[in-house]
């Protein structure tokens, strides 16, 4: 069961986007971050990610929500 979490990105800003993106990448892998390129994020705003479990998922929200004020990055799932 893949869960997609969606995080919306401050002024759609790049450097905050790789933030998120890297969490994603190390707590989900390469599969993760799969289509989170900086043109998605340019017309978007946000990025989705793709965790192969709801811990994934939890603990990925967990890590933005730690590290990430949320008015820089904002995580909900994507149903």
């Amino acid at each position: 069961m893949m869960v997609d979490i969606q995080v919306s990105i401050h002024q759609k800003d790049r450097k905050i986007g790789s933030m998120v993106k890297a969490l994603a990448f190390e707590i989900g892998n390469k599969a993760a971050v799969v289509g989170a390129s900086k043109e998605f994020l340019s017309e978007n705003g946000f990025y989705i990610f793709h965790f192969n479990s709801p811990e994934k998922a939890q603990e990925f929200k967990k890590a933005v929500e730690t590290y990430l004020p949320s008015l820089l990055a904002n995580c909900e799932e994507n149903d």
